[in-house]
């Protein structure tokens, strides 16, 4: 079995990586140009977020063709140049398998809206209305009806979970199973190193689809009739068996709202099922219940709450032994520098501290691209979003939610995806070096101070604060499968715990906050990594990050 709790496992965003045939969308050939980079960060796998046909709607999370690469991003000899080139620099890749949901310009679905009685509408969940309305009150999960019209008949509906643009699949249909197995059998065939399976903890539906609390009006978040159902473990643990005997990869679970119980099994050591699972929590916290757009919480969150999510996170994994994937940033989350941290005063502390935290914890670390240079969310203006997701909340906002434009506008601009997908800043050139024509999305202005090239000369940079962290915990295995045990636990601003197994132990604080912090412990032991240049006894100034030998 490969060693996933061993990788290092750097997520690109294509689209936004690197251009090379200028027209201002990033390529496969640009992450080819720019592997040496990820090498010599100690990069072991990349995932790349989806590479395939697709019509676009949500930039390639609504595929159209498992089997082909977008023209977009080059073709399939492409890929396999990358893939080779990867290989040889010791890296693999992870592709980023849509298994919930197919684009309305799949063939399977066109035959549907071809033919009323195409055996491709049991692949998806198409339904009868009731009373002129949708067949259930569900609500998706980018806002509106969770329903589509069927065009061939004017009572049918069909499931749209996500974008009335992704059509759900009925995984009920042996059809629907095996086909998944074939796109993957396809890719492994191929040589890549495993899948990140997106939203897979939804495939499972409530058998009937009922309305969730019929007696409230309107739409409504259907949260246990979609997710976490039983059912999705069983056609887990029948894809994977079905490939596990012929094939070693790597699989990461995306579970959209899965809680402590939840992974436990997805990611369980001994269920036969996903290598680890991706941990919403931290992200979430300072969201309301029905996600990062809900905010009631005025988006208010605190340091005890984060030290929280993460110590029962960290414990509960170990000790009913199953494994997670910790980030800080991805392709649908705002930057964590920006949200958590302070992007002006302590930018720069801020991304150590969030960095040695992801690379020293039980799991395996996720970096997303343009975090080992310290990227900033962006400021972008209505007409400069490109997100389906921020665009449809920003009318749902309103209609739903019933707030006035300029809240509704503030909202989006928060916590749209898009402050993830600005172009990474290579350099100080025009358009920071991501391509030599206008983008198709905003460059962030900042860029002529935060790039890789500015980095590379800085002896305290970022980038060289990473390969850093990467390097000790490839040194060390206490910092994969060694054990975790938090310290400081009350403490208001310090995150604090200890990395040990029988090679050596250590001890990881961090200042969450933009102030000064104190602490009680008598240690005079070995300083391996400190954020400032000048550590101070029992002191952390803000953001500051320490990473301390014990023995």
């Amino acid at each position: 079995m490969m060693d996933y709790k061993n990788k290092i496992i750097y997520q690109i965003w294509p689209r936004s990586f690197q251009d090379s045939n200028h027209d201002g969308i990033g390529d496969l050939k640009g992450i080819l140009r720019r592997l040496d980079h990820l090498q010599d960060l100690g990069v072991d796998l990349i995932w790349l977020s989806p590479v395939y046909c697709s019509p676009n709607t949500d930039y390639g999370y609504d595929i159209s063709d498992y089997y082909n690469i977008h023209p977009d991003f080059g073709t399939m000899a492409d890929f396999d140049a990358l893939l080779t080139e990867c290989k040889k620099r010791g890296m693999g890749i992870v592709m980023d398998l849509v298994a919930n949901h197919t684009s309305d310009q799949h063939p399977w679905f066109q035959a549907c809206l071809n033919d009323p009685n195409s055996p491709y509408r049991d692949c998806y969940y198409f339904r009868e209305g009731i009373n002129d309305k949708e067949p259930n009150n569900w609500i998706s999960m980018f806002g509106g009806s969770a329903w589509t019209k069927d065009p061939l008949k004017p009572r049918s509906w069909y499931l749209t979970t996500f974008t009335p643009h992704q059509c759900d699949l009925n995984w009920e249909n042996p059809r629907v199973r095996e086909e998944i197995a074939n796109v993957m059998r396809f890719w492994l065939d191929k040589g890549v190193s495993g899948f990140r399976m997106d939203v897979i903890n939804t495939i499972a539906k409530q058998p009937g689809l009922p309305s969730w609390h019929p007696e409230k009006k309107g739409y409504q978040f259907a949260k246990e009739f979609m997710t976490n159902l039983p059912q999705s473990h069983a056609y887990i643990q029948e894809l994977i068996g079905k490939l596990s005997n012929d094939y070693d990869f790597i699989t990461i679970g995306e579970g959209m709202m899965a809680d402590n119980d939840a992974c436990a099994l997805y990611a369980g050591e001994q269920r036969g099922e996903l290598n680890m699972m991706i941990m919403f929590d931290l992200h979430l916290q300072d969201c309301g219940p029905l996600g990062k757009y809900d905010f009631r919480k005025l988006y208010h969150w605190t340091i005890p709450g984060f030290k929280s999510i993460i110590f029962r996170w960290q414990t509960d994994s170990q000790k009913r032994n199953y494994w997670v994937a910790n980030y800080m940033n991805n392709h649908d989350q705002p930057r964590s520098i920006s949200r958590f941290g302070n992007d002006r005063q302590y930018r720069v502390e801020s991304a150590k501290a969030f960095a040695l935290m992801n690379l020293t914890l039980r799991g395996t670390p996720l970096v997303y691209q343009g975090e080992e240079i310290g990227m900033t969310n962006c400021h972008l203006e209505q007409d400069e979003w490109r997100d389906y997701e921020a665009i449809n909340i920003y009318g749902t906002l309103q209609t739903m939610m019933h707030l006035p434009k300029f809240i509704a506008k503030k909202v989006v601009q928060r916590m749209t995806r898009d402050h993830a997908r600005t172009p990474v800043q290579w350099d100080d050139s025009d358009y920071a070096g991501f391509s030599d024509h206008q983008p198709w999305i905003k460059v962030n202005p900042n860029y002529k101070q935060i790039n890789l090239k500015s980095d590379l000369v800085s002896e305290t940079s970022i980038n060289r604060w990473y390969k850093q962290a990467i390097a000790l915990r490839k040194a060390y295995s206490a910092f994969n499968t060694g054990a975790m045990k938090p310290v400081l636990v009350h403490h208001k601003q310090i995150l604090a715990y200890q990395r040990s197994d029988e090679q050596a132990e250590f001890l990881i604080l961090i200042n969450l906050s933009g102030s000064p912090a104190r602490f009680d412990l008598k240690t005079e032991d070995r300083i391996l990594m400190d954020s400032y240049t000048d550590p101070q006894p029992q002191l952390l100034r803000p953001y500051e990050a320490r990473l301390i030998q014990i023995r």
